[in-house]
This record gives C-alpha cells, structure tokens and sequence, in this order.
C-alpha cells in the first residue's frame, strides 16, 4: 500500500466571497481560506456579473488554483452557486474562468448545493435520526431533511443572509423596526419550506459561526456547548447587534465588516429555522459544500453530481 499523501481543492464562488479549501484527503486542511468580493450584490443591481467583478473573481480562482497545483493537487473542483445561477452572463463567465484556469466551473443547481452541504457536513456518513441540515449563504439558503434510509428532501429559500439585508436594513446598527421586519420576512419564508420533525439540527455557513464567536463571552450556563445555538442566543445576537455600530463589533471580536452587517438576518433566519422544525438548538458547523465535494469524488469519481442523492441517503 501506497503511503503517498493524497491532496485535493476545492473552490467555490458564492454571494459573498470565492473560497478555497486546500486539504489532504486523509483530513488535514493545508489551505481554507476565501477574499470577499460581493459579487451577489453585483447580480441583485446589475442582473450580471460585471467586468470588474468578474476581472476580480478570475483572478482569485486563477491564483487558488495555482496554489492547487503547486502543492500536487490530484483533482481541483470548481464550484460555483447563487450569483452564478442568477447571473445573465453566466456563460461567458464559466468561459473565461475555463480559459484562464484550464478547468470547468461547476454551477451547482439549488439541490446540488445542498446535498454537497449535507455531505460535508455529515463527512459522507448516513444519518441514525431525523436530521436537518440549514445552509446560510448570502443569495439563498437550503435546508435538507433526512431520514434513515429515506431520500433526502430540500428545500429552498430565495435570499440569503446578504439578500435579506439588503432588502430590510439601511441602518447601521439596524433599527427595531428593521429587526422586527427581518425576524418576520424569515418566518414567512420557512413558513412554505417542506414540512419534517427533525430531532437534531446543524446550520452552515458564516452566520451560525460568527454568531458563536459574537456571543461566546456570555456561554449559557444550562449549555456550555460553545458550538450550540438557541433562541436565548440569537436573541442575544440581534440585541448585540442592534445596541453596537458594525465598525465596533469587528474590532472587538475580529468579524468582518461584511459579516457584520448581515449578522441580524442570519440570527433571524437561524431563529425561525428553531421555531419551524421545533427545534430546541441549532450545532453550528464550519464544514460546508467544499469538503462535500471533496467526499463525492472519492466516492462517485466523475459521476459526482449524478449521484448526490444516493450519496446523502448512504445507499
């Protein structure tokens, strides 16, 4: 047997920012890191990514990759998502991002996204009961309900953390009234995603991280579980949030001015996703659709996304 260490890419193009995972593939991350760009915003004002987004997207996946290659990466997957399926020139972006990288940009449909998601997440392992998985971007958010033995179900809400801002907050710190019409835009919103009883919850992606680490200096006595979220602690979020400018928080806590921002959409959709599925908390977890990707090629080699469901379900 073979004691060469195996090391493979991951890079994706999302609302907020392009991201690299770097990782051997017996688990060892060498690289995971990301620049944000906005490029969702681009595509809400323009319907299209334009040159000069496009010019800095480019050139993030073109120095990823050659950071890819320069450590021997066996395969590197190009990813991209919700910018990417809204965007008019979409065709023309994946061109120049094939010609200036060599390879093809995947943009990922609604249920690839998260079904890669629950994948990485779950690190390619079936689920022993009714789980949920909630995936906070900036453009959208999905949810994926799972079952023992049972098909996957996804659903879809069409705004993200970034989105959801844009939409409702002007104000910096958001007002009470900008919070109270995030907090009711998130519930109508899960109000129409597919009905379940999960008994266990995990929410992905920069808002249920950064709400951790903006509330970690007030643990929960009853739950010292830094990495488990309830409604007490997205409240204590939001009220954070509203009382503090955002250029005080990232001082404070090391946060993006970015993330920031769009802290009290993602507590409030967190907070509606715990009060539709009943759920007492949400674990909150960094793993995401990058180390999904990572799991589906060894498992499925090109075959990747034809085989998704079958993947998630553990068949």
């Amino acid at each position: 047997m073979s004691d060469e260490i195996r090391i493979a890419a991951a890079i994706d193009v999302g609302s907020n920012s392009v991201h690299l995972l770097l990782t051997e593939l017996d688990g060892e991350v060498l690289r995971d890191e990301s620049v944000l760009l906005g490029l969702g915003a681009m595509v809400d004002m323009e319907g299209r990514i334009p040159d000069e987004g496009a010019a800095a997207a480019i050139e993030a996946l073109s120095d990823y990759v050659d950071a890819a290659v320069d450590e021997g990466a066996e395969y590197i997957t190009l990813l991209a998502t919700e910018p990417l399926r809204r965007a008019a020139n979409r065709s023309r972006f994946c061109e120049a991002v094939e010609e200036a990288t060599g390879r093809p940009l995947h943009v990922l449909s609604h249920d690839e996204e998260a079904l890669l998601t629950a994948l990485g997440v779950l690190d390619g392992e079936p689920v022993d009961e009714p789980t949920l998985v909630l995936d906070i971007g900036g453009g959208s958010s999905e949810i994926v309900l799972l079952e023992p033995g049972m098909d996957p179900v996804v659903g879809v809400i069409p705004v993200g953390s970034a989105r959801l801002t844009a939409q409702h907050v002007e104000d910096d710190p958001p007002t009470d009234d900008e919070v109270l019409e995030l907090r009711a835009e998130s519930h109508h919103l899960f109000s129409s995603l597919p009905a379940g009883r999960p008994r266990r919850g995990i929410v992905v992606g920069g808002s249920g991280t950064n709400l951790i680490k903006l509330t970690s200096e007030e643990p929960d006595e009853e739950r010292p579980d830094t990495g488990y979220i309830d409604t007490a602690r997205t409240a204590r979020a939001i009220e954070i949030v509203k009382a503090t400018p955002s250029a005080e928080l990232v001082e404070a806590y090391g946060l993006r001015e970015r993330r920031v921002l769009q802290m009290a959409a993602g507590a409030s959709l967190i907070e509606a996703a715990l009060d539709c599925y009943n759920l007492d908390h949400l674990e909150a977890s960094d793993a995401s659709l990058r180390e999904g990707v990572l799991i589906a090629r060894e498992l499925a080699g090109a075959d990747w996304r034809t085989r998704l469901a079958t993947l998630v379900a553990g068949i």
